[in-house]
């Protein structure tokens, strides 16, 4: 927190996203580590929200959770967290990727619980599991049930939500998968929050800084602090920077300030060109053929 010589005060939030932690030591380790010194030495903010994909690749990996938990202790300021594809699984049926209830809780236990609203000042900032839209899972049933109950106690107020997600903004990446939420889980959550004065949208996923405006709310995507995607790939994805880092954010009174932060230090790697992506894969290939396995008995 910052006061000016008007007496004005700003708040300064980081969203931080994709850090893909895990056991094993390699560059997305020492990427947090740097990213955490610079975080406390140099933003210094009151609260971070990170937004999904805390761990590597695996949703079913306790170690790779307790990691994580670890590693992200290393950042001074309260931290809330949403889920991520990788850390539940994906909101559609994708066999094993799938997002499940074991998956949800074990999240749950570690990070704490998720949907949340956390008032920031004067605005509300609102934290959504985009991995549950449209699952039929009891779940996202409660989310909804969730953000019925706490729209009234936001209206005519100031609102920012986060999810993994994006919200607005559609794509399709090489695999087939869906980048945004379903327009109509979309819709349903401005119907719901109608009564509030949304900022904006930040999400995480796309590994890439992008802002634009939809009328005067934001999107936002915030960076990976792990990894880069494939070139490849960059071209069937909307233009955004390419490059690691986070977001930061300055909240006076309901103005917001939204900046792109670099961090000096990260080791800019894609995906696919790190040993823990090798290690990953072969750890995955085990557990999908696992669950086939006991799918056919």
């Amino acid at each position: 927190m910052t006061t000016s010589t008007d007496g004005t005060t700003t708040l300064r939030l980081v969203q931080i996203s994709d850090t893909h932690l895990s056991r094993w030591d390699g560059p997305l380790r020492r990427n947090f580590r740097t990213l955490a010194r610079f975080v406390n030495e140099t933003l210094r903010p009151d609260l971070v929200v990170h937004a999904g994909d805390s761990v590597l690749s695996n949703p079913d990996s306790e170690e790779d959770y307790r990691a994580a938990k670890e590693l992200l202790s290393l950042i001074d300021a309260p931290m809330l967290l949403i889920p991520g594809n990788h850390d539940v699984g994906e909101p559609y049926e994708r066999t094993w990727w799938t997002a499940t209830a074991e998956r949800l809780a074990r999240h749950r236990r570690h990070f704490g619980p998720a949907p949340w609203l956390h008032w920031f000042g004067d605005v509300a900032l609102i934290g959504l599991n985009s991995q549950i839209f449209g699952t039929g899972l009891p779940e996202e049933d409660q989310q909804w049930r969730w953000l019925a109950d706490v729209a009234p106690s936001i209206e005519d107020r100031a609102a920012v939500l986060f999810l993994h997600k994006s919200f607005w903004t559609g794509y399709c990446g090489s695999d087939g998968r869906q980048g945004a939420i379903d327009p109509v889980d979309r819709d349903r959550v401005l119907d719901t929050l109608r009564a509030a004065r949304l900022l904006g949208v930040s999400n995480g996923d796309v590994h890439r800084y992008r802002k634009t405006w939809h009328g005067a709310q934001f999107e936002l995507w915030g960076p990976s602090t792990a990894f880069l995607v494939h070139r490849e790939e960059t071209e069937k994805l909307p233009a955004g920077l390419e490059q690691l880092g986070v977001v930061l954010f300055e909240f006076t009174g309901e103005r917001v300030k939204a900046t792109f932060q670099t961090t000096p230090g990260l080791e800019e790697v894609e995906v696919g060109g790190f040993e823990e992506s090798r290690l990953i894969r072969s750890e995955i290939a085990a557990a999908m053929r696992q669950a086939e396995g006991a799918a056919t008995t």
